[in-house]
């Protein structure tokens, strides 16, 4: 549902977005929530900018507005 959501959202943004199957690719997601320290949740989007976790958000909070939002203010 998160997926779908913001691929529904017009792209507005000069962010580079990955899609991470957590099933197929545990030892991946979990590698990622140690080095970024966050908790794992599933569905989950991570903001990554110069190697840091600036903004995470999971299930209903994951909205491209909000997106947007932090990454205007960190350009």
């Amino acid at each position: 549902m998160a997926k779908g959501r913001l691929d529904r959202s017009p792209d507005n943004t000069n962010a580079d977005f990955y899609y991470l199957d957590l099933i197929a690719h545990r030892d991946i997601s979990s590698e990622i929530a140690e080095r970024f320290k966050v908790n794992h949740e599933s569905p989950q989007i991570l903001l990554i900018l110069n190697g840091e976790c600036t903004y995470a958000e999971s299930h209903m909070g994951i909205r491209m507005e909000e997106i947007e939002e932090q990454l205007n203010q960190a350009s």
